[in-house]
């Protein structure tokens, strides 16, 4: 059956973004530093130094001390994203091309994906350290939990996320002296990064009927996790959790993928350029418009020890 003439057609004014992560997640779990220029940048930190007893002698010999240090070192990451809309779209879909429109969206959810994918490269990656910024620094192995850990006395063979790790990850970190009163003190919370797969693990440990790790998730004993409107975790055991799917896998073994804890003084993230779009026409390309966006940043460790890698099955 033919349309009849007299109907218009009509064409949809707006563009739903399509599934995808629109903002970054791992922004605020960051020291940002917006100040970064040149082609690196080092953090410097001094290395503790211990007191000598002395034993009251007259004129005795001061024994100096230097105090050590070591540097990280943070070097740009570049990145650009270009779009465009040919002269006929410019005209008819003004609203999507104009500023807030699908171009600028698209562009600033881009932009969000990679500044978390950063993050996360510098919270569990390699950094690099020493006076020329070329010796690599992973996180000790004993700052990571292995994904069959389990609490002395407990045989539990859930290797997913279970408690008894995320409670061991915050015992590591206050061993080190990285997480306690002391730090407390002087604001320092904790950080920690899922997926939602991650999450599901625990939640059905929660509802096991049995078994080492039944409801010990919801447990007034094991200070209950906040859950968010959505029944999601949000606050537990002390530490804010962040949800993604960007989370390392295991490159000896692909079912076992990293979640973490980390103190929210861990993560330096520098800023090179903060994220700038040009709207533009291409003569080149008959007048289309085109949409560039640039920015540069990059994420490490403050020092090591400030971050626990716990490994989990990824396949449960």
């Amino acid at each position: 059956m033919a349309i009849p003439d007299h109907f218009t057609i009509q064409f949809g004014k707006n563009f739903e973004q399509s599934v995808q992560q629109l903002t970054s997640r791992f922004q605020k779990a960051a020291i940002i530093d917006t100040s970064c220029s040149g082609e690196a940048v080092t953090f410097n930190y001094d290395l503790p130094v211990d007191d000598n007893e002395t034993t009251g002698e007259r004129l005795a010999r001061t024994n100096l001390q230097e105090i050590g240090t070591f540097k990280r070192w943070l070097r740009p990451r570049k990145f650009d994203l270009a779009t465009y809309d040919i002269p006929f779209d410019e005209v008819l879909l003004a609203p999507t091309i104009m500023g807030g429109g699908r171009h600028i969206n698209a562009h600033s959810a881009a932009y969000g994906r990679r500044m978390d994918k950063v993050f996360i490269d510098g919270l569990l990656g390699t950094n690099y350290t020493g006076t020329e910024g070329v010796t690599p620094a992973e996180i000790p192995t004993a700052n990571n939990v292995a994904v069959d850990w389990n609490a002395p006395g407990m045989t539990d063979a859930n290797s997913g996320l279970i408690v008894d790790k995320i409670i061991e990850a915050i015992g590591i970190l206050a061993d080190n002296e990285s997480y306690g009163d002391d730090a407390e003190a002087r604001g320092i919370s904790l950080w920690g990064a899922l997926t939602p797969r991650m999450e599901r693990s625990l939640l059905y440990a929660a509802n096991a009927s049995s078994g080492s790790t039944a409801n010990r998730l919801f447990s007034k004993d094991f200070m209950p996790p906040v859950l968010d409107e959505k029944g999601r975790i949000k606050f537990f055991l002390g530490v804010n959790w962040i949800r993604s799917g960007n989370l390392p896998v295991d490159p000896a073994d692909s079912t076992v993928q990293f979640a973490s804890v980390w103190t929210s003084d861990a993560v330096k993230l520098g800023v090179w350029k903060a994220k700038e779009t040009r709207v533009s026409e291409r003569a080149d390309l008959k007048y289309a418009t085109q949409f560039f966006s640039e920015y540069s940043f990059n994420a490490c460790r403050t020092e090591d020890k400030k971050v626990v890698k716990i490994a989990t099955k990824n396949n449960l």
